[in-house]
């Protein structure tokens, strides 16, 4: 497995995007950047939380013998116990979307929770997304920021990694044979937002940019942020932008 990194933090020093690679298993977190006030109850901050998430899901995910689901809800589990005892974490806590990929034999496991996403590049040249996009619709249904929080890992909302290992059953899993794909790119929203808010790409050329000429999507995506009209922007003019391309 060949794999490359492409990160670009939104801010200096402050990047809450995870990944990383150990055997036959990748995977990106995405913390999210909440407001401090939903996570009052934690000392800890989102990038604490993704990147020891993210070495945790590692490990765990590593033993065929765990599905994972399995092994994200024991890795969720081993982070809530690292902190549990010093934060209130009911009051609220670092989260991360998640998107994890492992060669099983002769095919390629996914996993996605939340609005992060795993571009199936195949060799017919077709691009499959997978992306879980409940909050999504929330956010478009008009809701509050408060009340779009009171949905956070509640049945009927939206579901991340937090301190709820039974968020892991609520991630969409399947698999594919590795023989069909050309590549695999695990992906942030701040490299998607270049298909759901900039208009700049299609799954499918997002994807065969990632592969060519994956710096110069790095400057067009940030560019265009800078050129949204103020009343287009989003809360987050720029947002880490992380994807982790894999081939065979």
């Amino acid at each position: 497995m060949r794999a490359h990194l492409l990160t670009d933090e939104a801010l200096p020093g402050a990047d809450e995007d995870a990944a990383g690679v150990l055997g036959e298993v990748a995977v990106v977190l995405d913390g999210a950047g909440v407001p401090q006030r939903f996570r009052a109850g934690c000392h800890h901050s989102v990038a604490w939380y993704s990147h020891t998430l993210a070495a945790h899901l590692l490990l765990r995910a590593s033993d065929p013998a765990r599905t994972l689901r399995e092994a994200l809800a024991d890795a969720i589990t081993a982070v809530r116990d690292l902190h549990a005892d010093q934060c209130d974490l009911d009051a609220g806590s670092p989260s991360a979307t998640v998107v994890a990929v492992r060669r099983c034999e002769d095919r390629l496991e996914h996993l996605v929770l939340c609005d992060s996403s795993v571009l199936l590049h195949h060799r017919d040249g077709t691009v499959r997304r997978i992306t879980d996009d409940r909050v999504d619709h929330l956010v478009l249904a008009d809701h509050s920021a408060p009340s779009v929080e009171a949905m956070r890992n509640a049945p009927g909302g939206f579901w991340l990694a937090r301190h709820e290992p039974e968020a892991a059953d609520e991630a969409l899993t399947g698999s594919v044979p590795l023989a069909d794909l050309r590549a695999v790119h695990l992906v942030s929203d701040g490299i998607t937002r270049a298909i759901d808010r900039l208009g700049l790409h299609t799954p499918a050329s997002l994807s065969e940019t990632l592969l060519t000429a994956p710096e110069e999507l790095l400057e067009q995506l940030r560019a265009a942020e800078r050129a949204l009209d103020p009343a287009r922007r989003p809360r987050k003019i720029h947002d880490d932008a992380t994807a982790l391309t894999l081939r065979w």
